[in-house]
């Protein structure tokens, strides 16, 4: 059964918790359960994985509750350990994402534009796709975040938005920075190509 609670029950079962109250803290894990499973499914595109995240997140967590200065903005605090975790399984090439083949398969990644693909070009792409993930992933979190969520997850800056808790402007400026980035550390890889 799935418990419902606000900001102030949230601070009483974290002040019962951290003194030792182990069914208030699994309170707060029936509690959240949906959420951060959600966030997690949404990031990552596989269940079982999101079920996975969703415990290791909880378990960070119950290891840091004393480190929340405002128990009342516990369920914020949450998502943002579920967003980075979740995140954190992605780079690690844990999230469903991880070719373009199987993005094609789901019907989440266009088809190359030309009429015939060769064995070669396939190839290509799948290695280009690898080198821009590889890329992305040595950005700092806060452009890593936007990228996935817009060209993996398909969010809109809305969405994002409202995923993330900042302004649509924000998005729309940790995106730009973002692709400039990008652009900037493939350039290599682009003059090497012959026209």
């Amino acid at each position: 059964m799935v418990e419902r609670t606000t900001p102030t029950m949230d601070a009483e079962l974290i002040a019962r918790s951290r003194a030792g109250d182990d069914e208030a803290f699994a309170r707060l894990v029936r509690a959240h359960a949906g959420l951060v499973g959600s966030i997690a499914l949404n990031i990552l595109g596989d269940a079982d994985l999101a079920g996975d995240v969703a415990q290791e997140t909880f378990l960070k967590v119950h290891r840091h509750l004393g480190d929340l200065e405002e128990p009342e903005k516990f369920k914020s605090w949450l998502c943002g350990v579920a967003r980075t975790t979740s995140i954190d399984a992605l780079r690690r090439g844990q999230g469903r994402p991880v070719s373009l083949e199987a993005l094609r398969e789901e019907g989440k990644e266009p088809p190359i534009a030309a009429p015939t693909r060769t064995q070669s070009a396939s190839v290509e792409q799948e290695e280009l796709f690898e080198k821009v993930l590889a890329t992305i992933r040595s950005f700092p979190r806060i452009y890593q975040e936007p990228i996935y969520l817009h060209h993996l997850r398909h969010m809109t800056y809305q969405e994002i938005s409202a995923f993330l808790s900042v302004p649509v402007a924000t998005v729309e400026s940790r995106l730009y920075r973002a692709r400039l980035m990008l652009r900037e550390r493939l350039r290599p890889y682009y003059d090497g190509v012959t026209e």
